[in-house]
């Protein structure tokens, strides 16, 4: 190989990895409904109001019909390092950080995996929808380390 040749793949590598480091962090991507697959149940995502999501630095993307199967997915195999979790406004379908959403746990709900979680970027309207449907309001950590919306394969896949 030429110096030059040499010289362009080098600067080539070097823009490319500065790229990939100054890239931000991890945002959410569309999922094709009736396309995608959840990453802990295996179904076929339908529903985008329950969809979620984890997306990592590198670009990895783990998607989930339900909201409880990422939560599950998580306790499972823990969070990679960087990867954000997004997870679908129940009203809007507009991707909330999974932290930031207030979340409705109700049997009334007809989830995917029968999680029974919605959620919502607005706590006031999580509070409605608990108040119309019964159940009760949460916030991420309850959602994630089980206390509520444990999906029905969990344990048993």
């Amino acid at each position: 190989m030429a110096r030059a040749e040499q010289a362009l793949c080098a600067l080539a590598a070097a823009l490319a990895l500065a790229v990939a480091c100054a890239g931000g962090p991890p945002e959410p991507v569309p999922i094709v409904l009736d396309e995608d697959a959840c990453g802990y149940c295996r179904m076929a995502i339908s529903e985008g109001e329950f969809a979620a999501e984890l997306v990592t630095p590198q670009g990895r993307v783990e998607t989930f019909d339900d909201a409880g199967c990422l939560a599950a997915w998580l306790r499972e195999h823990g969070r990679p390092e960087g990867a954000a979790a997004f997870v679908a406004d129940y009203r809007t379908g507009e991707w909330l950080a999974a932290e930031a959403a207030t979340y409705v746990a109700s049997p009334a709900l007809p989830t995917p995996m029968r999680s029974g979680l919605a959620a919502f970027a607005d706590r006031t309207a999580a509070e409605a929808a608990t108040a119309e449907l019964g159940g009760e309001t949460a916030g991420w950590e309850a959602v994630r380390s089980g206390a509520v919306g444990r999906v029905e394969a969990e344990g048993g896949r």
